[in-house]
């Protein structure tokens, strides 16, 4: 009995000398934990509570690459110009590419200059909702918020679809869309994620907690290590759960992550359902957009990304699908919504260079065809819809 007491003093005492040792490297490493924290609360708050409603919101870094002062609403969205007193609202809505509008890594605003001069001549209001992955079912939801929280009316909405907005759609929402008797209410934020992944904010949300609150260094040394053994542990346990035990598909597929092979595929090779599911996700779109009555004007903007091109050269690979026919299909016959197809104008021409146009990732606009094609062709589709008012 007394050896069993001293196995069990021994391991109570090599568990204590562990938890000193972590504490100690932990103190002593304190501040690379939090990284990626947020620096203010506001902001926190702020994230947290519509990415309740909307999956995710930008970064609280993107706030440093915007061409103003920001506030802490430039998480959701960014007004361009001075909104009092304009009789016409533009609303830009879609993913990085228009987020890139006024939020440019490489400082280069060509594309914010042209819209500058457009508004102050035309004397319209610009805002731009753009943010990271946001496709039609974020974008959704995104309309409602700014009604309802904001008190945002626009006249004319100018859409991005991406190529990748089907992925997306599919492979990131999905699974986490809510409904209310058939009408999307929410689509739920990524919640201990058994992998780090894109959009996870579920850790970084409590690391935030702990760094912003005012306990002393050395509580909070003990807080940091509480919630990363509890973080950690709910992970292990929900991973665990969707692989071995829980027989839903929809377990199965959260165990996939959305990397990019993941997205690219439904443009390399999507399935009927994968169009179909779409398809739907789009057409709800356009629903709410015609449920708004403030909203006289639906621009879509769709663009081929490289791969599309790889069709009329010598590359093997390429993409088959294209998201801009599908926006065609969903918008025939409804007239009070345009679509600027870059696909019909440039896929075909066999003058363009597309090889030329591209950021260094490859796969968004670098700064001068961002502007002087992309965002110029936007400001002449606008120029048709001067003379519409509330």
């Amino acid at each position: 009995m007394k050896n069993s007491y001293l196995v069990i003093a021994s391991c109570l005492m090599g568990i204590f000398l562990l938890y000193i040792l972590l504490f100690i490297h932990t103190f002593f490493n304190f501040q690379n934990e939090f990284t990626y924290s947020f620096k203010s609360l506001e902001n926190l708050n702020f994230h947290e509570k519509y990415s309740k409603k909307i999956h995710h919101i930008r970064e609280e870094v993107a706030l440093s690459l915007l061409f103003k002062k920001p506030k802490v609403e430039d998480l959701l969205f960014s007004t361009i110009n001075e909104l009092e007193g304009k009789k016409k609202i533009v609303l830009i809505q879609g993913d990085s590419w228009m987020e890139q509008l006024t939020s440019m890594s490489d400082q280069n605003f060509i594309s914010l200059d042209l819209v500058k001069n457009f508004a102050d001549k035309k004397k319209i209001g610009f805002i731009n909702a753009g943010i990271s992955s946001y496709s039609p079912a974020l974008m959704n939801l995104q309309l409602d918020v700014l009604q309802e929280d904001f008190q945002i009316f626009p006249t004319i909405v100018i859409a991005y679809i991406d190529q990748t907005d089907i992925g997306d759609e599919i492979c990131r929402y999905k699974n986490n869309k809510i409904y209310k008797n058939g009408i999307l209410q929410s689509v739920q934020p990524e919640a201990h994620l058994m992998y780090k992944d894109l959009f996870n904010y579920s850790q970084i949300y409590g690391l935030s907690r702990i760094y912003l609150n005012d306990n002393s260094k050395i509580t909070k040394t003990f807080q940091l290590i509480n919630f990363k053994f509890k973080y950690n542990l709910t992970k292990s346990t929900i991973r665990f759960y969707r692989k071995h035990i829980s027989r839903s598909k929809t377990d199965k597929d959260r165990l996939n992550k959305c990397y990019w092979g993941e997205i690219e595929k439904y443009l390399i090779k999507p399935s009927e359902s994968d169009i179909k599911y779409f398809t739907n996700s789009l057409k709800d779109y356009v629903k709410k957009i015609n449920q708004k009555k403030h909203i006289k004007k639906l621009i879509f903007v769709t663009f081929p990304h490289k791969k599309h091109f790889y069709i009329n050269s010598d590359q093997t690979s390429s993409y088959t699908l294209n998201v801009s026919d599908i926006v065609d299909n969903v918008i025939k016959d409804k007239k009070n919504i345009a679509h600027i197809n870059f696909s019909k104008m440039l896929l075909n021409d066999k003058n363009f260079n597309y090889k030329n146009i591209w950021a260094k990732d490859n796969i968004h606009l670098n700064s001068y065809f961002h502007g002087n094609l992309f965002f110029q062709k936007i400001l002449d589709e606008l120029l048709k819809y001067e003379n519409l008012v509330p």
